[in-house]
């Protein structure tokens, strides 16, 4: 299970787009080919909730972004590797600090036959602008300016350089389609994507073909089917018996599969980042009122990073583990990744000296709060174990998500237990390590009134500078500020684990989004 579902309450103009490091591990247990899949080239994906809706009218759950990410296309994309790289614009530049010039394809065609053209990228841009689900993420374009056929010019207020993240959020939208529409939500998703939508039933099946005329490479398989089970234990149950190709499986069902001579386990570490963090306010704290707080002090939680055994902390079953241990807010692919900064080593006798040096050699008395979910619980009830070897009492306060976000919210914490997704480096540091200053959306979860002038500084400039090797620099830069000042205590990024037929071949993304172009067959 991952809090991360729990803090999706964000709009698009305080979190962007993300990119993370890919990891593929792949087991296959001895079995035959299925040739049923080969016959009728179909591969059958099975999931548990339905979607929310199409295109541009939906939520933006992982499942229906993923379903959609299949039908429509936007002017750049993200390669395997969460790199960015051409979408239905080949090439773009900046004429200036303020201006985005986007070369477009010629040989593009809608599902409906309509041709792509510079015209459909104005109206969706424009369109988006006036939708609720999309408030906030085109606020920076100010203009648009048509330069011929195939050239297009977007220009913001002010130098933005992640302009290029909040577009991979815009699919373009066929204008002479919508144009006929009396209303928007009845409309049916008309994109470029390598398929194209055969047939819905609601909290049943989803059904997609290949779009023979797609612009891009062409999918191997020719057709989706998307069964919408009703639970986990079903979904389960449909691998088994070969009902369905492809799931995702929570690490606690992967003993299931173990036994089966039809099934194979695939894994990719996701965008999830679990670490925990502090009250920085000296003698005003939330839990410490007239008295010093313990944790406001570096070599306190210094000596707390040193007494957490990460190893300990992550499940292991059949040698695969539930997760991977981290170092930063972000993994190793994403840009402004500091590989110079390490985990600190696990050194009971050091953390003691360091509590010692901070006048705490009796430790104290600390609350805890969690989300309570059984999973969380017991990791935080290890985390409480663990320091009580250096005198620190850990209080477990576990609460029911909402409450447990609002006392976030309200920053009436000590001591907490939380994850993101981190969606690129520079939002990270805008929410979590900027001083918070709710009126310029900026350190909106520094639930513990970190500051650090440095790093506002810092992070402000990184707002503006469009030299992307400069912006990287900067962000490894914050990075080691906040490391040295143990902003947080980072513990561990989850893997996500799927289920596949033996007659499959297919690597999962990072954003767990299902890309049904990335699939074959053996």
């Amino acid at each position: 299970m991952s809090i991360n579902k729990y803090i999706s309450r964000f709009n698009y103009k305080k979190l962007k787009i993300f990119s993370i490091l890919l990891i593929f591990i792949f087991i296959s247990f001895s079995g035959c080919i299925n040739t049923e899949i080969i016959k009728k080239n179909e591969i059958i994906f099975g999931i548990t909730s339905d979607i929310s809706g199409f295109y541009p009218v939906m939520n933006r759950d992982l499942q229906t972004v993923s379903i959609n990410e299949n039908l429509f296309n936007s002017l750049v994309e993200l390669d395997k590797y969460y790199k960015l790289c051409p979408g239905l614009a080949y090439n773009w530049f900046n004429p200036d600090n303020i201006t985005w010039r986007f070369l477009l394809r010629n040989d593009i065609k809608f599902h409906d036959g309509n041709n792509f053209s510079v015209e459909d990228v104005n109206f969706t841009i424009n369109l988006l602008k006036d939708l609720n689900f999309y408030s906030g993420l085109l606020d920076s374009i100010i203009k648009i300016n048509i330069i011929d056929n195939e050239t297009i010019d977007l220009i913001t207020d002010k130098p933005h350089p992640l302009l290029l993240y909040d577009l991979l959020l815009v699919k373009i939208i066929s204008k002479d389609y919508f144009k006929k529409l009396e209303n928007i939500n009845e409309s049916w998703p008309i994109g470029t994507g390598p398929y194209k939508l055969i047939s819905y039933e609601s909290g049943e099946e989803i059904n997609l073909q290949r779009f023979e005329e797609y612009w891009g490479k062409k999918p191997e398989i020719k057709n989706i089917k998307i069964k919408i089970l009703k639970d986990n234990e079903k979904k389960i149950n449909a691998l088994l018996d070969g009902e369905i190709d492809i799931a995702s499986i929570q690490y606690e069902d992967i003993s299931k599969l173990m036994n089966s001579n039809d099934l194979s386990l695939t894994s990719t570490q996701t965008l999830s980042v679990f670490y925990l963090s502090f009250d920085f306010r000296e003698y005003d704290s939330y839990s410490y009122y007239g008295i010093k707080n313990p944790v406001s002090d570096v070599k306190v939680r210094n000596a707390i990073y040193h007494a957490i055994n990460i190893e300990n902390l992550i499940e292991k079953e059949n040698n695969l583990s539930s997760a991977i241990p981290i170092s930063q807010f972000v993994t190793s692919e994403i840009f402004g990744y500091n590989p110079n900064i390490k985990r600190l080593e696990y050194d009971i006798k050091k953390a003691k000296s360091l509590m010692d040096d901070a006048g705490y050699n009796k430790g104290f008395n600390i609350t805890l709060d969690c989300p309570d979910t059984t999973g969380f619980k017991s990791l935080c009830n290890k985390i409480a174990d663990q320091l009580s070897f250096i005198n620190i009492t850990v209080e477990l306060n576990s609460l029911p998500v909402n409450e447990y976000l609002d006392k976030l919210y309200r920053k009436n914490t000590s001591f907490y237990f939380t994850g993101i997704n981190p969606l690129n480096a520079e939002s990270t540091i805008n929410l979590l390590l900027h001083s918070s200053n709710i009126q310029e959306d900026r350190g909106i979860w520094n639930y513990g009134n970190y500051s650090n002038k440095d790093i506002d500084k810092i992070s402000e400039e990184i707002t503006y500078e469009m030299n992307p090797e400069k912006r990287k620099e900067m962000i490894q830069e914050i990075y080691s500020i906040a490391i040295n000042d143990i902003v947080w205590v980072p513990l561990y990024s989850t893997i996500a684990y799927y289920g596949i037929n033996n007659s499959i071949i297919w690597t999962p993304r990072s954003s767990l989004y299902i890309l049904f172009e990335d699939i074959s067959i053996k």
